[in-house]
C-alpha cells in the first residue's frame, strides 16, 4: 500500500485552550488512543509505532476528569479513516462533546454525550496518522493529519 503526502484537516470545535499537535512523522502508524470523557471529552492521548518498531507517546491533551477508555488498533491491517463527533457549549465555551473513531474495520465510540452539533473528519482513500487541536480543561477542538493513498494502491 503506497502512501503519499500529508494533509491537515480542521480543527473542529471551540477556540478555548491552547494549541496542541501530535504528528509522529513519516513511516509511523497510529496504534492506540486513550480518551477520557464524561458529558464531554476531557482529554485525549495517542501512541504510535515508527518504522523501526519504536513506540512514540503523545502528551495528554485536555484536562484530568472523566472515565478512561483505551482503543487499540489491530495493526498493520486496521487503520483510522474517519473521526466523527459533536460540539456543544460547556460552561460558556464550545468544546468537543463526543468523539467516535472509524477504521477500515470497526467503529469505536461514541465517547461522551451526543446532544450538540455533529461533525465528521473523513480521510477517504487515506489514513489518519496524527492530530491537532486546542485543549485546556477539556478538548476544545480536534483536527487530523492524514496520509493520502496513491491511486491504484
Amino acid at each position: 500500500m503506497a502512501l503519499q503526502g500529508t494533509m491537515k484537516l480542521g480543527p473542529w470545535g471551540g477556540t478555548g485552550g491552547s494549541d496542541w499537535s501530535y504528528n509522529p512523522g513519516s513511516g509511523s502508524a497510529l496504534k492506540e488512543i486513550v480518551i477520557n470523557h464524561g458529558r464531554v471529552v476531557d482529554s485525549i492521548s495517542f501512541k504510535s509505532i515508527d518504522a523501526t518498531g519504536q513506540t512514540q507517546f503523545s502528551d495528554k491533551f485536555g484536562g484530568d476528569g472523566g472515565t478512561t477508555d483505551q482503543i487499540t488498533f489491530d495493526r498493520p491491517g486496521e487503520y483510522l479513516t474517519l473521526i466523527s463527533g459533536t460540539i456543544n457549549d460547556w460552561g460558556g465555551h464550545e468544546v468537543i462533546e463526543s468523539l467516535s473513531f472509524h477504521t477500515n474495520r470497526n467503529k469505536y465510540g461514541p465517547y461522551g454525550s451526543m446532544d450538540g452539533s455533529s461533525f465528521k473528519i473523513p480521510m477517504e482513500g487515506g489514513e489518519i496518522v496524527g492530530f491537532h487541536g486546542r485543549g485546556g480543561y477539556y478538548v476544545d477542538a480536534i483536527g487530523s493529519v492524514a496520509l493520502r493513498r496513491l491511486k491504484g494502491s
